[in-house]
């Protein structure tokens, strides 16, 4: 994992900086959190090998295995309503655990439990199971411990899981469609590659004239796949491992979360469901009554996107100077508009909360609908894809017979 050099100011207002090994930026600073440090400044140093810690990771029961995600929302909810309740952590995650279902969730929570005893907060117990809790989760579990707010923070991250499990459905639904048709375009490509084109290129052979340059491209692909099938396939995986890769540097990681806002139709539905998140929080920890540099540290940590976390950063620069919330967000190329609008006029009016509020209920709303017409949405650049592919392949095909009736009239 990468090594960062920090500094920070602890909760004594004292400048403290040293060396700390973390998975990305912001699991950082999740760790200085937990350590009452506010990070002022953060700079990549090298990177390790990594086998140490994934063995001292293995041997701390650390659990990796992926967990169903409505599982995931039920724990969060129930847990939400233990603590609320006013029932010790430790007993309440026991009566969770007897009750799960899921084997995984089963298994970390038995080792979240071992690690609370032992004296660690709840937020490093769940960080020692990534697969299950993840860097998100983990993050809001920090921001509701520091704050107080646990049960409430819980139940907004039990209704986020939620909402985002429902719009991934949602998606995948829209998209079922447009996949078998991309699919179908695929096949008919392979086989007009393998079997057709190259039956055309005998026939030219023997004739003793050119293929049209449409039909020579399709000839080397067909070559390709009928001779080097493994090579391609190792291409593939190998381009998909490396892409996996470099996302999982800090640098890598900035680029691909700045790339999210940038992708046709899903850059405009990543944008709005971040939005909603970041106006959930906020109100959230607003109203618990935190000063609004540590809510803003708070909620950059919850963000979930490195680009984000670093608007927030400067944003809190700005409320330092006096310029309010409202005046970084609109001096900022990633945040609407409108929320700069709606925050602006909650400010003035001290009716922050009721604005927040609103903006939760619109993003909401805009996220439900762009979701429900996704299929719509992409049909214009579904129709431009397969519009060039099937014409690529007719000048493929009807050229070389439209150059041999030529011949043959010769």
């Amino acid at each position: 994992m990468p090594i960062y050099v920090y500094k920070a100011v602890d909760s004594q207002g004292k400048f403290v900086k040293g060396e700390l090994e973390a998975a990305s930026e912001v699991a950082l600073t999740t760790d200085l959190a937990k350590k009452g440090y506010l990070p002022i400044n953060i700079s990549f140093k090298a990177k390790t090998k990594g086998s140490a810690a994934k063995s001292a990771q293995r041997a701390s029961g650390a659990t990796r295995g992926g967990i169903n995600n409505r599982a995931l929302v039920i724990f969060t909810r129930q847990f939400a309503v233990i603590i609320k309740a006013a029932i010790p952590i430790l007993e309440g995650l026991r009566v969770l655990t007897e009750q799960a279902e899921d084997p995984n969730l089963k298994k970390a929570l038995t080792q979240v439990i071992h690690d609370v005893e032992s004296g660690s907060s709840l937020s490093a117990g769940l960080a020692k199971h990534p697969g299950i809790f993840s860097e998100l989760y983990v993050n809001t579990v920090v921001a509701g411990e520091s704050a107080g707010i646990l049960d409430k923070v819980l139940m907004k991250l039990s209704d986020m899981l939620e909402d985002d499990m429902e719009t991934q459905t949602n998606i995948s639904a829209a998209m079922r469609y447009p996949i078998m048709v991309v699919i179908a375009l695929l096949i008919a490509v392979v086989v007009l590659t393998v079997m057709v084109i190259p039956q055309f290129s005998k026939m030219y052979a023997d004739a003793g004239a050119k293929l049209p340059l449409p039909t020579q491209i399709m000839v080397l692909i067909g070559y390709v796949l009928s001779h080097y099938w493994y090579a391609v396939i190792l291409s593939v995986g190998a381009i998909f491992f490396g892409v996996r890769m470099i996302i999982s540097t800090p640098s890598g990681r900035f680029v691909w979360d700045n790339l999210k806002f940038k992708i046709p139709v899903f850059g405009k539905l990543y944008t709005k469901m971040t939005m909603l998140r970041f106006a959930s929080m906020l109100n959230v920890l607003y109203q618990a009554g935190l000063p609004v540099l540590k809510t803003l540290d708070i909620v950059g940590m919850t963000i979930g996107n490195v680009v984000l976390s670093r608007e927030i950063d400067r944003i809190k620069r700005d409320v330092a100077d006096g310029k309010g919330i409202s005046g970084g967000i609109l001096n900022s190329k990633f945040f609407p508009r409108l929320v700069g609008y709606m925050v602006s006029v909650g400010e003035r009016s001290g009716s922050l909360p009721l604005m927040l509020d609103s903006l939760c209920e619109f993003f909401d709303l805009e996220v439900k609908t762009m979701v429900k017409n996704l299929t719509t949405l992409i049909e214009p650049i579904m129709t431009a894809v397969l519009g060039l592919v099937v014409m690529g392949m007719a000048l493929s095909i009807f050229l070389p017979m439209w150059n041999m009736i030529q011949l043959f009239k010769k």
